[in-house]
């Protein structure tokens, strides 16, 4: 009996060696075809990198602002609105990292300067999600303090003139109708 538990764990093992290994296989031979193909890993962003910061990042800043600054406590609703910006702050630290079809955007991605705003950003996202998590006014607030610092150092090296592409923000809370 104890022979036969002992066989049996001896095929186990084997399969799961195995396994690991051909999956491994898998995933080296598939990887190794899409660096062969000249394809990126990624898909290129189709706008520029400024139409993404106007359309993104300006809109989800200006509600961390006004949460981190509002007089009263912010309601259920208003911290999951802040947690899908902080999710949203994060996912596009990533895109802007990675350029677009703006014309300054080729240079801007390749400079490490660029590539440290980009992660600064992105870290400000995750300190968004850890004010939201604990439900912390004043942690939103210091949080959007930091997204204000690296809005601004990121401007005053790569964009001191606004607007650029002639493409500007809506006033916050505003509509154009």
């Amino acid at each position: 009996m104890k022979t036969l538990l002992t066989s049996k764990r001896m095929i186990v093992a084997s399969l799961a060696v195995a396994a690991v290994s051909a999956l491994t296989m898998i995933g080296w031979t598939a990887n190794a075809a899409q660096q062969n193909t000249g394809q990126t890993p990624f898909l290129p962003l189709s706008i520029s990198i400024n139409a993404l910061m106007v359309g993104v990042v300006d809109d989800v800043a200006h509600d961390i602002w006004e949460g981190g600054n509002k007089n009263s406590a912010l309601n259920a609703r208003e911290w999951i609105v802040i947690e899908e910006h902080a999710a949203q702050l994060q996912a596009v630290a990533t895109l802007v990292s990675l350029g677009g079809t703006g014309q300054a955007d080729r240079g801007w991605v390749t400079s490490p300067a660029w590539q440290d705003w980009s992660r600064k950003l992105r870290d400000v996202g995750v300190t968004v999600k850890r004010a939201a998590d604990g439900k912390s006014q004043m942690a939103l607030r210091s949080a959007g303090d930091d997204l204000v610092g690296v809005c601004e150092g990121c401007h005053k090296q790569f964009k001191p003139d606004v607007p650029t592409e002639g493409i500007m923000h809506m006033p916050h809370g505003k509509t154009p109708f």
